[in-house]
């Protein structure tokens, strides 16, 4: 390293020795793993459902126009377990997350009902993504005709009901095929 040619360098040559100097590289280093670290704990809570299932306590009244035509009742399903999905065409990560209930929708036939609830106002829109993607289940549009909307601030949104009709599993954001399906698993053999 050459000598700081001006009195202006000399702090800053000061500087960057005690930045590369081993105590301060050590101290980064900690910083960064500790950093790391913290990002993965955030990642893994937005992401992973709580599998401890509380009861979070009545399912809300749900009453739809559905897109396949008539009217869709969540007390239509009573006694079985129950997926709702609050999505919209132009969200991404409902985009992502899509192919993944197709085949849990079809896996759990007869076990589990699902229900997307689009928040779109263009009803061709969401049926030609639904058409695009296969969906299986029945996908509801507008407002709901039963009392206020169900609550979704993040897109997309999941709820999961039990045969009793209570809500056990919240999920805003992101919810993956892989981590929804042990809890329809559990849900499912609590009969």
């Amino acid at each position: 390293m050459s000598e700081p040619s001006s009195e202006a360098e000399r702090p800053r040559a000061g500087w960057r020795a005690w930045w590369r100097s081993a105590p301060v590289r050590r101290a980064r280093a900690v910083a960064y793993w500790a950093a790391m670290a913290a990002l993965v704990v955030a990642v893994v809570r937005r992401y992973v459902p709580d599998y401890d299932l509380p009861d979070l306590g009545p399912a809300p009244a749900l009453e739809y126009a559905a897109l396949d035509g008539g009217t869709a009742r969540l007390g239509d399903a009573a006694g079985e377990v129950v997926v709702v999905n609050v999505w919209a065409t132009w969200c991404p990560p409902c985009v992502v997350e899509t192919p993944g209930f197709v085949d849990l929708a079809e896996e759990f036939e007869g076990d589990v009902r699902f229900f997307g609830v689009s928040v779109d106002e263009d009803v061709e829109a969401v049926r030609a993504f639904v058409e695009r993607h296969g969906v299986p289940y029945r996908v509801l549009v507008g407002p709901n005709r039963a009392g206020p909307p169900l609550a979704a601030p993040v897109l997309p949104t999941t709820v999961v009901i039990d045969r009793r009709g209570r809500v056990r599993m919240r999920h805003e954001g992101l919810l993956l095929e892989p981590a929804l399906r042990p809890v329809l698993r559990t849900l499912v053999r609590e009969g």
